[in-house]
């Protein structure tokens, strides 16, 4: 069963302020003087062993996120799923049980985040199910920000868009499973799909044109978002205010004509307006969907289920 649109909005908001907090770090990190090699280095950075394989893996789906399980230095952890979150983090609680190599590390202070320690990493070994990811690299970082809102599951980490640009995922919201393969073709993907396209490059984070009425603006395709459509309240500058009857209601929902994601044309839907987030597009949109991604071409596939 899901959860009610109220309750999910309370809880987007927090994870969302909390998870700009953990990325100006890699961007922080990434981006120093010191460090010589760059975020598409570090993002490209990795490969898998296996050939020719197809495997499927159950996961859980809590407030709609996704959490899969992972195996590091022969031990089991629960790990979020995030296709906006660059590079792949490891919570700090989990050091001394893995094995990594320590490539940098920074000290981060200020006013939204308390003086901590955060250390690019590269790992030589993540397993999910039979399919090893070999010499990724990842963020050791304090994830207690985040921890809160998941009182249900233990969160050891999060897979980034790093990790899973090294393989082909089929997400089945409605069968909670997730199909992890080298080739696409050995999905199911059936004739009634979609196609969405995103920018075309083959490292960072995914962009997709998004047509709101008339206009086509950029959003991030965000696994780790539990929302639907997400803007910054800055955003209402390009929207007709017009249709606004309660101007305190702009911070949370602002009415939406049409909105165009490649082939999938939706009507009468509604942006979330917050501070301090970027435009994205998360599972509560995704979820209607059997949804297939080809990071080599950089292409979604989705699939409406029938109700």
């Amino acid at each position: 069963m899901r959860e009610t649109d109220v309750g999910i909005n309370i809880k987007e908001t927090e994870t969302m302020q909390q998870k700009i907090i953990l990325i100006l770090s890699i961007l922080f990190l990434t981006q120093t003087n010191c460090f010589s090699q760059n975020r598409k280095q570090i993002a490209k950075s990795g490969f898998v062993n296996e050939k020719d394989y197809l495997v499927e893996i159950p996961f859980s789906y809590i407030g709609k996120h996704i959490f899969i399980e992972v195996l590091i230095s022969d031990k089991k952890y629960n790990f979020l799923f995030d296709t906006g979150y660059e590079i792949s983090a490891i919570d700090q609680d989990i050091s001394k049980e893995i094995s990594y190599t320590l490539k940098k590390e920074i000290e981060l202070s200020g006013s939204s985040v308390s003086t901590q320690k955060v250390r690019l990493i590269e790992l030589s070994n993540i397993s999910i199910s039979n399919v090893s990811f070999e010499k990724t690299y990842g963020m050791l970082q304090d994830l207690s920000l985040i921890k809160p809102n998941y009182e249900t599951i233990k969160i050891s980490g999060i897979i980034g868009n790093n990790l899973m640009r090294k393989a082909n995922w089929q997400i089945d919201y409605k069968k909670s499973v997730i199909r992890i393969s080298d080739k696409t073709n050995k999905f199911d993907i059936p004739k009634t799909s979609q196609i969405v396209t995103m920018k075309n490059q083959n490292w960072g984070l995914g962009y997709i044109d998004t047509q709101i009425n008339t206009k086509t603006y950029k959003f991030i395709f965000d696994l780790g978002s539990s929302g639907k459509f997400t803007a910054n309240t800055s955003f209402i500058e390009n929207l007709d205010q017009k249709k606004a009857t309660n101007p305190e209601e702009l911070k949370q929902k602002f009415p939406i004509d049409k909105i165009k994601i490649g082939e999938i044309e939706l009507y009468n839907q509604s942006l979330s307006l917050e501070k301090g987030v970027a435009s994205l597009i998360g599972n509560a949109f995704f979820e209607d969907y059997l949804l297939t991604i080809d990071w080599k071409k950089n292409i979604l596939h989705l699939t409406p289920y029938n109700n």
